[in-house]
């Protein structure tokens, strides 16, 4: 029995009218919002990040040249239209990967964005010891309580093809949190997607006593479901509480949004080509497996790869929230790349089958060419007399450096777009700095006083020379 089945059984059985709830938290939304102008008078600073697994080949992907005259080889090439808008910072290592439990692939991804050292737990990954999820919130979450308050969503999390290892959110498949042991699961499916971020947008305010009856009622249900999932909570285990805390994230999402701004404004335009047949499921392997996803849906990576992308530009084009992340699979890398002819899953390519270094980087170079096409969408959507590229930053990162070995060093770590206020066009060494630094330094330039971020025995301020 899987964890949603548990939880509703487990609802049924304590009473409870919110087991019904379960299968459209993820579509529902009031068809009767708020209108509001998206379009502020001064654009606002915007922040997303772009995460794809297995770190680079980096003798293909460093730049070579000057600090400010430099050339993108074979991974980064991708990017050079975009030379003058980025930061690609050379030199930065996750110092909390030295310690802890659990495999590599996990202290990357429960570091990157945290910057905390895994804690043990229930979930295995193969070797390491089983392990915790972030014991504190992630600097997107962050950022975007400051940042989007008031909007429809203060993040959004997107995935594509995820997860590819178990069924729901675990230490190794999750980056963001929005707080201590609270995973920030990414909506995969490209229909839910669309329906959860796009329903209502531009719609009319009812402006009658039927549609303020019926938002109160709706309401008043959210509430009480809420109230009946709190009630069971302590009879789950870890598992089912993540989920549950999901759910419960969901329905705080939906109350929010009942008189949440719906987006209008002349660059708000939804994508009109997703539909219900963009639905995508596959079966995932678990405890040791190595199952590969299947080739049919890893196929549908560049398509669901797009869609995703131009429904986080939208989402800030109509200002439904300012902050987003877009995550390609997951540390466990079981998905294939049927269109370069590769048709072992990525983590293969890695390890699994012996280390295979021009696969590696050219599935690398596709995520980076995926990269590339968020900022073309960026820098061609208008934000007043700017466009989104201007006033939004882009982190791209990965959970390792080197494939074959996991190491922590010169984790590739690159920023695009105005919105930190950084100098761009440029590619700095920072000389081992631990990316904690990184972390304290984007949250300074949006606005949040920190100064350590994770463990504080890593921190060692704010980077230099970013201005």
């Amino acid at each position: 029995m899987n964890a949603e089945s548990k939880i509703r059984r487990r609802l049924l059985l304590a009473g409870g009218g919110a087991a019904a709830l379960l299968p459209w938290l993820e579509v529902f939304h009031s068809g009767r919002l708020r209108s509001a102008n998206a379009q502020a008078q001064t654009p606002a600073k915007r922040f997303m990040v772009f995460f794809y697994p297995g770190g680079v080949i980096r003798d293909k992907f460093w730049p070579t040249g000057t600090e400010t005259n430099f050339t993108l080889p074979y991974i980064s090439e991708p990017l050079t239209p975009y030379k003058d808008k980025l930061l690609i910072m050379d030199g930065l290592q996750q110092n909390n990967m030295d310690e802890g439990v659990g495999h590599p692939h996990i202290r990357g991804m429960v570091g990157l964005l945290t910057g905390k050292v895994v804690v043990p737990g229930p979930y295995a990954f193969f070797l390491g010891g089983t392990t915790d999820f972030a014991q504190a919130p992630s600097i997107d979450h962050m950022i975007g309580n400051k940042i989007s308050a008031g909007l429809r969503f203060p993040t959004l999390e997107l995935g594509v093809l995820w997860p590819t290892f178990g069924t729901g959110p675990s230490p190794q498949n999750t980056i963001s949190y929005s707080g201590a042991g609270q995973p920030a699961q990414p909506t995969a499916d490209p229909w839910k997607a669309f329906q959860r971020i796009f329903m209502g947008v531009g719609q009319p305010t009812g402006g009658n006593d039927d549609a303020a009856l019926r938002m109160k009622k709706t309401q008043l249900v959210l509430d009480s479901t809420s109230a009946e999932f709190n009630a069971v909570m302590p009879m789950l285990g870890a598992s089912d509480k993540a989920r549950l805390d999901e759910h419960l994230s969901r329905l705080a999402e939906i109350k929010a949004s009942l008189t949440a701004p719906s987006g209008m404004g002349p660059t708000c335009l939804p994508p009109t080509n997703i539909t219900s047949a963009d639905t995508i499921s596959y079966e995932t392997g678990g405890g040791e497996s190595h199952q590969t996803i299947a080739a049919a849906s890893s196929n549908r990576m560049p398509t669901i790869s797009k869609q995703m992308i131009d429904m986080a530009v939208m989402s800030f084009a109509c200002d439904l929230t300012r902050v987003a992340s877009i995550q390609y699979t997951d540390a466990a890398s079981r998905a294939s790349f049927p269109w370069l002819k590769l048709n072992e899953n990525h983590h293969y390519y890695q390890h699994d089958g012996g280390f295979q270094q021009q696969p590696c980087a050219d599935i690398a170079k596709f995520f980076y060419g995926e990269f590339a096409y968020l900022l073309k969408r960026l820098s061609e959507t208008k934000d007043g007399d700017q466009t989104l590229l201007d006033t939004t930053s882009v982190l791209l990162c990965s959970e390792i450096g080197d494939p074959p070995t996991h190491d922590n060093k010169r984790i590739p770590f690159i920023l695009a777009g105005g919105g930190a206020g950084f100098k761009m066009g440029r590619s700095v060494n920072f000389g081992g700095k631990p990316h904690h630094s990184l972390l304290v330094s984007l949250l300074n330039a949006y606005g949040l006083p920190d100064t350590t971020i994770g463990e504080a025995k890593y921190n060692k301020g704010p980077l230099t020379g970013l201005t």
